[in-house]
């Protein structure tokens, strides 16, 4: 018999629209031919597949897979890909066959069995990766395909789709024939016999027992800085700052991680790399800078995304990319980033309220959004609550409205000194008066404070920083020239500010923004306000001689 070193196995991955065959129907199917000890797949391809009449796909599957209907137009029929998939292994019966997740595939392949092949028996012999993952590691926090891929060394991308999963899964299908031949496991029957003796208890111990080892991380300095896990093959898996990257790095591993994504990460970690600052106010603008370059999977926040930054007419209802007389206001990071207050201020200045105005103003879509008796009542009931006059004279309602976000942004810093935490407890689709007014009250505030940010953004795009952290021993200068950090050190006793880099005119500096731009200034003002929160020093100079600091900073920095 062959060795599993040396036999060709079926890889297959399926993408449904549901858990069974009863609740959804193959979207794609991939598959491909593996031998152990070959680098490559041979025959690897992937399908989409035609659903049955009526069946769609739900948002998190497109968002997931990528579908469109479009490319329906080029998938195989139910029938066709079954008999396609059947015939790649030639006339071998039954044919062996590797699935990460065997019982998920197989549903949906026996249930096109039934169908296409009634007559004849079940081709396939498959076996579950998963499972033999399980038995070769059983204190390994998860094996889904990513995290187990990730372990053994092979960077599957976060993407949805068939091709990339058979070829993640031929990967794990080789290093797991090398770690079963080491149990004398050699060929598919001893496989089988293997699979189906009993395996070890698992152990009673809740703990769990992460690749890298705690010596690795206890052994990190005690200092500020950058930090970088990285996979066994050195692919950088998540980018973080640090305060302390000891005591950082080491919450990952010792704090109870319980989301999955997290997890899926923690599995992957094979060694750590960091970088020291001198302040944790520069491990914040480094790590921006990192994740932009490196784009690590695991990095959720500062990825780019989108580089543009938008500009916005001063009636709030237009967007563009570039500043000009019309679209002044900016930059602001989306095209949506103003559009609720926008469109609350219309509604107060006595625009007839349509269902979507109304929408745009509680910052839902025209599905969600609240009948039109609830929102009434809710507009009428912010209205009151903030001494508004609905309608009111156009010219009024912009002043009016920036009061009321100053108050709301006011309360909001004493509910967080206070500890109070006012999150949205209803579900979605429910609504009553009372979550419309929270919900304009939060897009008031957050749209003022968006106008606000980038006025200030456009100050610091120029500026000399000079800031001492809390318990810092050292005030440190850094030099901002065309929203760059151009100089970055200590500053001497007796050592003279430096004067900001030349600055050009407002809507040359407007101009010069991009998403990179935009989130390195953010990240700065963000590391300011942390400064002076906790207890340490900040100077901000703009243009030739205009200094920001002490209470006049403070009080600036709450609006923005």
């Amino acid at each position: 018999m062959e060795e599993l070193s040396e036999l060709k196995v079926l890889v297959v991955d399926c993408q449904t629209t549901g858990a069974s065959p009863t609740y959804g129907a193959v979207l794609e199917i991939g598959w491909g031919i593996a031998c152990a000890n070959l680098p490559d797949v041979a025959q690897a391809q992937a399908h989409w597949v035609t659903l049955p009449p009526g069946d769609f796909v739900d948002f998190q599957v497109r968002r997931l897979t990528g579908y469109h209907e479009a490319q329906v137009t080029s998938a195989l029929s139910p029938d066709e890909a079954w008999h396609r998939l059947r015939s790649s292994m030639g006339q071998a019966d039954p044919i062996p066959v590797a699935i990460h997740f065997a019982k998920f595939e197989l549903a949906f392949l026996r249930d096109w069995a039934s169908h296409f092949d009634a007559d004849a028996s079940f081709p396939f012999d498959a076996v579950c990766l998963h499972a033999i993952a399980c038995r070769l590691y059983p204190d390994l926090p998860r094996r889904s395909l990513r995290a187990l891929a990730g372990y053994l060394g092979y960077g599957l991308d976060p993407g949805r789709r068939c091709l990339p999963h058979v070829e993640a899964t031929a990967f794990i299908w080789r290093k797991l024939a090398g770690e079963l031949a080491a149990l004398d496991v050699h060929t598919w029957d001893q496989l089988r016999d293997w699979i189906a003796r009993p395996g070890p208890r698992p152990s009673r111990s809740k703990k769990r027992r992460y690749p890298l080892s705690s010596a690795k991380y206890r052994a990190l300095p005690d200092a500020p800085g950058v930090y970088r896990l990285l996979r066994s093959n050195g692919d950088v898996l998540y980018v973080g700052k640090a305060a302390s990257l000891r005591k950082r790095v080491a919450s990952h591993f010792t704090t109870g991680s319980t989301t999955e994504r997290a997890l899926e990460m923690l599995t992957q970690v094979h060694d750590v790399e960091v970088a020291p600052t001198r302040t944790a106010l520069e491990a914040a603008l480094s790590e921006n800078e990192s994740i932009k370059a490196l784009h690590p999977p695991y990095n959720v926040q500062l990825l780019d995304t989108d580089p543009r930054t938008w500009f916005c007419s001063s009636d709030l209802e237009d967007a563009s990319t570039e500043p000009d007389a019309i679209h002044r206001w900016g930059p602001l990071p989306s095209t949506f980033s103003v559009h609720s207050l926008g469109a609350i201020r219309s509604l107060v200045s006595g625009e007839r309220a349509t269902r979507s105005l109304w929408a745009r103003a509680v910052g839902a879509s025209e599905y969600w959004a609240p009948d039109e008796t609830v929102f009434r009542a809710g507009l009428a009931c912010f209205a009151e609550r903030h001494s508004l006059t609905v309608p009111s004279p156009a010219s009024s309602v912009g002043g009016a409205l920036v009061l009321v976000a100053r108050k709301l942004i006011l309360a909001s810093k004493s509910a967080s000194a206070d500890g109070d935490s006012s999150a949205e407890t209803s579900e979605p689709g429910t609504w009553d008066p009372e979550r419309v007014v929270r919900h304009l009250e939060r897009n008031v505030a957050h749209g003022y404070q968006l106008l606000q940010r980038a006025r200030w953004l456009c100050l610091l795009h120029d500026s000399v920083i000079v800031f001492r952290e809390p318990l810092g021993d050292g005030a440190r200068v850094l030099v901002v020239g065309d929203g760059h950090l151009v100089d970055a050190r200590d500053l001497a006793p007796a050592e003279p500010i430096p004067y900001p880099p030349a600055s050009r005119p407002l809507r040359e500096r407007q101009a010069a923004f991009d998403r990179s731009r935009y989130d390195r200034l953010r990240t700065l003002t963000t590391e300011l306000k942390r400064v002076l929160r906790d207890g340490g020093t900040a100077a901000v100079r703009v243009g030739r001689g205009r200094w920001l600091c002490g209470s006049k900073l403070y009080a600036l920095l709450t609006w923005v």
